[in-house]
């Protein structure tokens, strides 16, 4: 649906710039009845109503031709992408006519001097017959320029403005009035190449939308991982977490909705397969309906270092950016929750400190955060409850891996710095070339968190509780 209405779109564009051709001098000229009648006559040659639907557009370095719903380079039959169609339209739409120069005056002038390069052209081709354009230079006292219409084998020289948005900034009015700014961007849409319409979109040939399950199954092997699987049916992996660690929701989300909307920044065609170097990444996919395929992501594309995108759809390949080759490298463990919280907003917290001293607490995790003594030494006002909160945001935080318990009873000993526990949960925190690790005892597994040379979290009993009652 959202690609017929590009369609028609784009083409509603194309009609404005034709038919604005046609009738904008009408209509700015409303004081003369019988002038509005004879120039409507006049501009006959722009009408574009009996001409059909635009088949195809050559300008010097362009060349589309339409098949079915969309446009297509004529030399490798590559589709181009409906949005930057819709730019290239929207832009045209702009020109509108000021003024239809007298051909007797323009003949003794001498065409030259309104075109003084007549290869800036560009001819739209419609069932009926076809269109060109070219443009000519600019006017040195305003932003308007001239330009020559020919429609079967007649020529119009007409003065043309661009009212689209400006694209420059100005210190003064006159500078605004004069500037060239939209004339240099009008000559640089004539000079566009095919390559820049190219439709960049992996699944172009797909109707995969953010709001559905595009997916399946994937399996992924990458240089620096293991295979294997995420499954999208039932939104699990395989190997599975340990036990206690759930998925990362957020992660499936991103993830998938990243490889819906895939497009590389710009692609290669044709392809020299011996070209491609050093494998980085492989994708085994199984999308919604069953269709299979392959997705590998290589270092080098002959002498280009980069990350390049061969897929089993099509016989291109994509250049990625940098931050969308990242998601070829997930690991399985970024689908998995890898924390310990809580699961009430009020507990009771129990911390043993370095110096052994252990003490419990009542957390009320709330919009306001607070603490609360269960030992009638202490009172509200002698607990640092910015500290506690500090320590909790610790045990929130994502960790960067999950791992066995391997470490004997003496060796976690060694490497304590603390003991908490909550909702039942045995935990230890130690230290580990900076990594502070938290490691649950009941469920025999480690979780990593990188923290570099200072912990983010105070160990000692005095930060916590500013003083006893005697």
């Amino acid at each position: 649906m959202k690609e017929k209405l590009l369609k028609h779109k784009n083409l509603t564009l194309f009609a404005i710039l034709a038919l604005g051709l046609l009738i904008t001098y009408i209509f700015e000229e409303r004081s003369n009845r019988n002038s509005e009648i004879a120039e409507a006559k006049r501009t006959e040659l722009l009408n574009t109503e009996k001409m059909g639907e635009i088949r195809g557009i050559k300008g010097i370095k362009l060349s589309f031709i339409k098949n079915g719903e969309f446009f297509f380079d004529t030399e490798n039959n590559l589709r181009l992408s409906q949005d930057r169609l819709g730019e290239f339209f929207q832009i045209l739409s702009g020109m509108k006519v000021k003024t239809f120069l007298n051909q007797a005056e323009v003949e003794k002038v001498g065409v030259n001097f309104y075109i003084p390069d007549p290869s800036m052209k560009m001819t739209f081709q419609f069932v009926k017959g076809e269109m060109t354009f070219i443009l000519g230079k600019k006017l040195d006292y305003d932003q308007s320029f001239y330009m020559q219409v020919i429609k079967d084998n007649t020529s119009q020289i007409v003065i043309v403005n661009d009212e689209s948005p400006d694209p420059g900034t100005y210190a003064s009015d006159e500078e605004y009035k004069k500037s060239d700014a939209k004339y240099k961007r009008l000559e640089i849409l004539f000079l566009l190449t095919n390559k820049y319409f190219y439709d960049n979109r992996v699944f172009k040939g797909f109707n995969y939308t953010a709001d559905k399950i595009n997916f399946k199954e994937i399996s992924i092997a990458t240089f620096r991982n293991r295979k294997y699987s995420v499954s999208f049916d039932t939104t699990t992996t395989n190997p599975a977490p340990p036990k206690g660690i759930g998925y990362f929701e957020e992660n499936w989300v991103s993830f998938h909705s990243f490889l819906s909307k895939l497009e590389g920044k710009s692609l290669y065609y044709p392809v020299e397969l011996n070209k491609l170097d050093e494998i980085l990444s492989q994708f085994n996919v199984v999308d919604r309906n069953g269709q299979k395929y392959t997705m590998d992501v290589y270092k080098k594309y002959g002498q280009e270092n980069g990350y390049f995108l061969k897929t089993s759809l099509e016989d291109v390949i994509y250049q990625l950016r940098p931050e969308d080759a990242q998601y070829f490298f997930v690991n399985v463990q970024d689908f998995w929750q890898k924390r310990i919280v809580p699961k009430e907003k009020d507990y009771n917290l129990t911390v043993t400190f370095f110096n052994n001293e252990t003490e419990m607490v009542k957390v009320q995790d709330r919009e306001l955060f607070k603490v609360l003594p269960t030992n009638s030494k202490y009172t509200e006002t002698n607990i640092r409850a910015l500290e506690f909160k500090r320590l909790l945001e610790f045990f929130k935080m994502e960790g960067s891996m999950v791992n066995e318990l391997k470490e004997s009873p003496s060796e976690l000993l060694k490497k304590n710095i603390m003991r908490v526990q909550f909702d039942n949960r045995n935990l230890s925190v130690i230290l580990e070339e900076n990594e502070a690790i938290i490691v649950d005892h009941d469920l025999k597994i480690m979780i990593h968190h990188y923290v570099g040379a200072k912990l983010p979290f105070s160990i000692k009993h005095s930060d916590y509780f500013i003083a006893a009652k005697k």
